[in-house]
């Protein structure tokens, strides 16, 4: 017995709309991620300047430089470490040491380092290489350490 062509026609419109609605289904799916990755690709993010100023003692060089910084916008900090760093002379004749970084906004921002025998160091963390979020200064020979979570930008 032949088949009915409305038969026909309401089997190819089921499963035209059964492959629309997973079709639908899968772009959602895929959109949600676009969506996030779009999210991060436009999120604010800061220029940031860690910043170590040595004094006495060996104030040539620093060791042990751990910091954070944003792989891509929109993550979190990731630990960077590098095994030491010269410091140069500035203007005023200080020690300093320095790096620009990238720190998405209201993510943590931090740099640690450990100064030469009996110097002292003093660590900065600077937005856009003027605005100090954070200093603070060791005692001689000991790790100094500096962590503020960057503020969000002004609409």
């Amino acid at each position: 017995m032949p088949v009915p062509p409305t038969a026909i026609r309401g089997s190819f419109a089921k499963k035209l709309a059964l492959g629309g609605a997973a079709m639908a289904l899968a772009l959602g799916t895929a959109g949600c991620g676009a969506v996030e990755d779009f999210d991060k690709a436009t999120s604010d993010s800061w220029a940031v300047t860690y910043e170590i100023m040595v004094s006495g003692g060996d104030a040539s060089r620093i060791t042990d430089i751990k910091y954070l910084e944003s792989e891509k916008r929109g993550e979190a900090g990731t630990e960077l470490t590098l095994p030491s760093g010269e410091t140069t002379l500035d203007a005023k004749e200080n020690a300093v040491w320095s790096l620009e970084s990238i720190v998405t906004a209201q993510k943590d921002a931090a740099i640690s380092a450990m100064p030469g025998k009996e110097a002292t160091a003093t660590c900065r963390i600077l937005l856009d290489g003027v605005k100090e979020i954070a200093a603070e200064t060791s005692a001689p020979g000991e790790r100094v350490e500096c962590a503020a979570t960057t503020p969000a930008f002004s609409k």
